[in-house]
């Protein structure tokens, strides 16, 4: 898998559902559809469009019609699954658990036991802050003459923003083709707006089913799913069909937070609208029982497969698990697993007072290490066999830590 990311250089419009208020609103990312008919536009003014029979058609289908599949983008956060659900009421300080996702939990309570706030599903689609812009201003008419009295208001991400997802493609030679398209503009009225820089490498493994314990599968929704039946009819849960072929056995949908919503968009080549389907929300969330254990392979071809129609729209992504808000029961855990990794780093911090000479150079090294200097890595290694034993334990422990815990422990004896 790779990962897409778009930098803005300019504000950009991402068409949002039609309001009758004379707002037109903006959408806090960027859609698959949105970024996959941004790089044909920028395909097809590069390079004319595609006439049957010809090769470029060949590699314009490649590309934009199965070839690739382009995820949704977005800025530093993610989509809040429907089965969360969080305290109604501000929680307090002493709340041991803020929220809950129901897939993983068979009993969740109503209301929370300390504050006796109910729960209810979270208004917070996502934990990002997009900055996004207002404008008002006079309506034009078609004529070019501004309309009296009638005023519109105009919703746009503002420039400098970055979102960034998922990008799927079969070959090396179509990311490249990708990467030389840009920049591309996303978005409305891009004469002025939507300019965006383009920047594709390699990313982590996709997002795919999280097991549960007792051998359940939890499978969320990144962006709109749009499923039908056996007979092509519009459906809440994915088909048990293609499920089953991706799995390797048979499924059954146990549970399912799911919302219905429309979905349709423009078609740039043929320049006509695309049809208006039925689709669940992104944030729709399956509870799935297997008939037989699914292997690691199987879970990554989901992954990188998606699910459902139009996925190489964007429709249909999969989503990590969701990052809950921490209750005290939380942070006091995390307390104790900080103050934890600082009591093993506790012999390091007697070297300021009896190897004083090299307690700064080892500060130094301890920081660099953790931001993933492999030279300061290696002269620490040396270091351990040079220190009495507690202090090497110490140091042989500091250098098996996550780059986020070894920051942790590098900045706190640094404050010692």
């Amino acid at each position: 898998m790779s990962e897409l990311t778009l930098t803005l250089r300019q504000p950009a419009q991402i068409g949002d559902k039609a309001r009758s208020d004379f707002v037109l609103g903006t959408q806090d990312h960027l859609p698959g559809t949105v970024v996959r008919g941004a790089f044909a536009a920028s395909w097809i003014a590069a390079r004319g469009v595609p006439e049957r029979g010809t090769a470029s058609r060949e590699q314009f289908l490649n590309l934009f019609e199965g070839g690739v599949r382009f995820g949704p983008l977005f800025g530093d956060g993610e989509i809040m699954p429907l089965s969360v659900v969080t305290h109604k009421y501000r929680p307090r300080e002493d709340c041991p658990e803020i929220e809950f996702d129901l897939a993983l939990l068979d009993d969740v309570p109503v209301r929370c036991e300390t504050c006796q706030s109910p729960l209810e599903r979270s208004r917070h689609p996502r934990g990002e802050t997009v900055r996004v812009r207002r404008r008002t201003s006079v309506a034009i008419a078609t004529s070019g003459v501004a309309r009296r009295g009638q005023l519109v208001t105009r919703d746009t991400l503002e420039a400098g923003q970055s979102f960034s997802g998922s990008l799927f493609a079969g070959s090396r030679e179509a990311l490249d083709v990708l990467a030389s398209l840009g920049p591309v503009r996303v978005g409305g009225r891009r004469t002025t707006h939507g300019a965006a820089d383009v920047l594709i490498k390699e990313g982590a493994p996709p997002a795919t089913a999280e097991r549960r314990e007792d051998g359940l599968l939890i499978v969320r929704l990144r962006s709109p799913g749009i499923f039908t039946d056996d007979w092509g009819r519009p459906s809440r849960d994915p088909n048990p069909g293609e499920l089953a072929d991706i799995l390797g056995c048979p499924v059954r949908v146990l549970e399912r937070w799911a919302r219905w919503q429309t979905v349709g968009g423009w078609h740039l080549a043929s320049g006509l609208p695309k049809p208006v389907e039925l689709a669940v929300a992104a944030g729709s969330t399956y509870l799935l029982q297997p008939g037989a254990p699914v292997s690691d392979e199987s879970l990554a071809v989901l992954g990188r497969r998606g699910l459902g129609l139009r996925r190489h729209e964007g429709f249909g992504d999969l989503a990590p698990p969701p990052a809950l808000a921490p209750g005290r029961a939380v942070r006091e855990a995390e307390a104790r697993r900080l103050r934890k990794l600082l009591d093993q780093a506790a012999p390091l911090r007697g070297l300021g007072v009896t190897r004083p000479a090299i307690w700064q150079p080892l500060l130094d090294r301890l920081a660099s290490h953790a931001n993933g200097d492999s030279a300061a890595t290696g002269m620490l290694r040396k270091m351990s066999f040079q220190l009495d034993k507690p202090a090497a334990a110490a140091l042989d422990s500091f250098l098996s830590l996550p780059s986020a815990d070894a920051m942790y422990v590098a900045e706190e004896l640094r404050k010692s």
